[in-house]
């Protein structure tokens, strides 16, 4: 059998190269545009901070959609699928690989949102008022950082389990059954994602104004998510179990 550190520097090691590659690129628009910004208008103050977030807001997005990408590329290709691993160890490894991943991307991230609002250290200060310079509204960012990484485990989970479904239900159902449960399916996840989103919204938007230490809410919050992301995670390895089907490299 595969060994974890084996596997995992496999499926780990495609998916930071692909980190540095969208963190080079993001850096090559932050410098095309700032480069730009000098030879017709000027920089003005603040705009090597708003570049930079604008530029690797959009690139953490693109890196979230590539790795899972690769997530699901894992279950359906016979490269993965035919290592000597059991489908719980290969599920779990992968879900770290991307994780670990985006983790990187993200520390790649705050690294370069410091230079610059260190760059525009004085236009932060005169437009935030010291913001998040106590404990708590530090705690709260904390929290905010959490829930973010908690939901994009979930969101991975809740990919692999429609496109799990619906690769099992094909392989049983006849065609017009098939497109019936597909649609209802994908239905059903988006209206759950945008419910989940939008509560999201007001939960945050609610507790960031009238919180008052209470960090109870938050913690709720994570929690619901993590356990979800978990029975997922459950149901998805036992439809890795029963379906066998892949797709030729």
């Amino acid at each position: 059998m595969t060994s974890f550190g084996s596997l995992f520097k496999v499926l780990g090691m495609q998916r930071f190269r692909k980190m540095n590659d969208v963190a080079g690129l993001s850096l090559a628009a932050i410098f095309v545009s700032l480069l730009w910004s000098w030879f017709t208008t000027g920089i003005s103050s603040g705009q090597v901070f708003s570049v930079t977030e604008s530029w690797l807001g959009l690139a953490s997005m693109v890196a979230w959609i590539l790795l899972a990408i690769d997530n699901e590329h894992v279950y359906t290709r016979d490269t993965f699928r035919l290592i000597p691993v059991s489908d719980m160890k290969l599920y779990l490894i992968n879900l770290l690989a991307s994780l670990s991943a985006f983790v990187y991307f993200g520390l790649i991230h705050l690294v370069l949102m410091g230079i610059s609002a260190r760059i525009d250290h004085k236009f932060l200060m005169d437009l935030t008022h010291g913001v998040a310079d106590t404990p708590v509204q530090k705690a709260l960012i904390t929290m905010g950082l959490l829930i973010i990484l908690v939901l994009m485990i979930l969101i991975w989970t809740t990919i692999s389990f429609a496109h799990l479904v619906v690769r099992t239900t094909g392989s049983f159902l006849p065609n017009v059954g098939r497109r019936i449960v597909n649609a209802i399916l994908y239905l059903l996840i988006i209206y759950l994602v945008v419910r989940v989103l939008v509560y999201l919204f007001e939960l945050v938007s609610h507790f960031g104004v009238s919180f008052q230490g209470d960090y109870s809410p938050f913690i709720f919050m994570i929690s619901i998510f993590l356990g979800l992301a978990i029975v997922e995670a459950i149901i998805n390895i036992f439809l890795l179990k029963k379906w066998g089907e892949t797709i030729a490299n």
